[in-house]
């Protein structure tokens, strides 16, 4: 049996919570670790006035303007000259065509002023994917940014029915762009619309709302894992990584699968989610995996931590104080955790000094998972033959 189970009677991670919202997590009640079973909480953290605390909902999950970096070629590719000539006349794929490829520099140098000239007689003549890419340009900060055009275009795509244009917009209404204030009623209206035609990110989003819901969006565990299982299922990393946290901590209304929640944060993590690579370092770090390996916990910590994720950051100090293969000074790593958003890097600074336990953590949307270490769980990573590495028995 692992650290975790849900054999326990005491606190179900599915059905109760305290106070605050927050979700007890249960760990086995056997003869080690601190009294009670209840070891960590997974907090969902809620909206103020209903606007999401997780900017990162809003901005770059993923960009699908261009698959591929900006080639800006001084070789012009035969491909651009029978565009322009298809273009001249009229054609407005063409001049698409022609000015996504002027846009990013494929086959021809780039120049972003022609483009918009193409994708506009292009958006004249209805094509949605130019009026989407005005949008974009309109929307951006750059020298030709204009809000008031970017609205106007991106909704002509929207209504069109171009999912990503609705999703922008959500983005644009919700952060107030080239507006007094945000206009949180529009921005729903839109992420509403882009889910329905099922845009990847704005499953997404649904799926994080749903979770603690709002006067915007029904609070409910099902709706949840609907959005996110068929996020991921359209290529949203994100949403993977949080269908893999709830299979762990059997968030959502269902019971905990930590066998296929590993899996599922391998797959996220091979696809460059940090978040998810920090979640695995906890499976191994709390002997959630049938494949065991506290000591890896430093390298899945290291590798989220290098992009600047607070959460694993004050994690690999925590292994950094108790001593387990860590090599650097635990209090400037809190400092720097601390510094990128960590939610517990600065309590355990002041643990150090009077040896109380620490918490790791974990951030994943608008979910925030605290979990205990203490000198305990320090000597059963340590004695593998005393505390068993295992994963649960579900």
């Amino acid at each position: 049996m692992g650290l975790f189970s849900r054999k326990s009677k005491k606190c179900d991670p599915v059905s109760k919570t305290d106070a605050d919202g927050g979700f007890p997590v249960c760990y086995t009640e056997g003869g080690s670790g601190p009294s009670g079973p209840c070891r960590g909480r997974a907090t969902l953290v809620h909206p103020v006035n209903g606007i999401p605390r997780a900017d990162g909902f809003m901005g770059g999950i993923f960009d699908d303007s261009f698959m591929g970096s900006m080639m800006n070629s001084d070789i012009r590719f035969a491909a651009n000259d029978w565009y322009e000539i298809s273009a001249g006349r009229g054609n407005s794929d063409a001049q698409f065509n022609l000015g996504f490829n002027m846009e990013h520099g494929i086959g021809v140098q780039r120049d972003v002023g022609k483009a918009v000239e193409w994708y506009a007689k292009a958006a004249a003549a209805g094509n949605v994917r130019a009026q989407y890419c005005l949008g974009c340009i309109y929307a951006s900060d750059g020298e030709l940014a204009d809000s008031e055009k970017a609205y106007a275009y991106l909704s002509r795509a929207a209504t069109e029915g171009l999912p990503r244009a609705s999703y922008l917009l959500y983005v644009m209404y919700m952060e107030g762009m080239g507006l007094d204030e945000p206009n949180v009623y529009m921005a729903m209206k839109f992420l509403k619309q882009a889910a329905e035609e099922k845009d990847p990110a704005a499953l997404y989003v649904m799926g994080q709302m749903s979770l603690y819901g709002s006067e915007y969006v029904e609070r409910s565990g099902d709706r949840a894992w609907k959005y996110f299982e068929e996020s991921a299922l359209l290529g949203c990393i994100p949403a993977l990584t949080s269908v893999g946290v709830m299979l762990c901590f059997g968030l959502g209304g269902r019971n905990p699968n930590r066998d296929a929640a590993y899996s599922t944060l391998m797959a996220a993590s091979n696809g460059g989610d940090v978040v998810a690579s920090n979640a695995q370092g906890l499976m191994h770090l709390y002997s959630m995996t049938k494949a065991c390996q506290p000591k890896k916990s430093e390298d899945l910590f290291r590798v989220s931590a290098a992009v600047g994720d607070g959460a694993a950051m004050n994690n690999l100090g925590v292994i950094m104080h108790f001593g387990m293969d860590g090599e650097g000074n635990p209090e400037e790593t809190f400092r720097k955790a601390a510094a990128n958003g960590s939610v517990h890097a600065a309590e355990n600074i002041l643990a150090i000094s009077d040896g109380r336990p620490m918490a790791c953590e974990l951030n994943c949307g608008c979910i925030s998972l605290s979990l205990i270490m203490d000198e305990t769980h320090v000597r059963e990573i340590k004695n593998p033959q005393d505390a068993a590495c295992s994963s649960p028995d579900l």
